[in-house]
């Protein structure tokens, strides 16, 4: 008895959706050990899944761009990026970027965090709903700062 597999061409693009626009990178076992004993904290950018855009409302994708002026490599696939560092205080990069890239709403900013022990921040931008005075969409950042232990 054979079994075919029919996929509907929308159901496989929304499958495929679900699966790509998923995920965070992973901390390193030493990252991770660091957080745990509260020598290290966590940023973490917090993006609404592709599906969830697509049918509520379209929002930006958060990136973290460098750390302390020293660039940080995004992994492909994933929404959401997490990187452990170092207690106290950093100059942290931030994209704000169109989910399309064709409105060519791209919004940068660097935060100033003081990160504490046993804490994860939680980054999300928005973009607001006019243009600044140089033509470009004007987004902001909110941080979410949340205890681990």
């Amino acid at each position: 008895m054979k079994v075919k597999l029919v996929v509907r061409p929308g159901l496989a693009l929304i499958l495929v959706a679900l699966i790509t626009s998923c995920g965070t990178t992973k901390l390193t076992k030493d990252d991770q050990a660091g957080v745990d004993a509260g020598n290290k904290a966590i940023v973490k950018t917090y993006n609404q899944p592709l599906i969830g855009a697509m049918i509520f409302e379209e929002q930006p994708v958060t990136q973290i761009l460098s750390v302390n002026g020293e660039k940080v490599d995004g992994e492909t696939l994933k929404l959401d990026e997490q990187i452990a560092l170092d207690i106290g205080v950093h100059k942290v990069e931030f994209s704000c970027s169109d989910r399309g890239g064709h409105n060519e709403k791209d919004y940068i900013e660097i935060i100033q965090l003081e990160l504490k022990p046993h804490h994860e921040y939680l980054v999300r931008c928005s973009f607001d709903s006019g243009f600044g005075p140089n033509g470009s969409y004007e987004g902001s950042f909110s941080v979410k700062e949340k205890r681990l232990k």
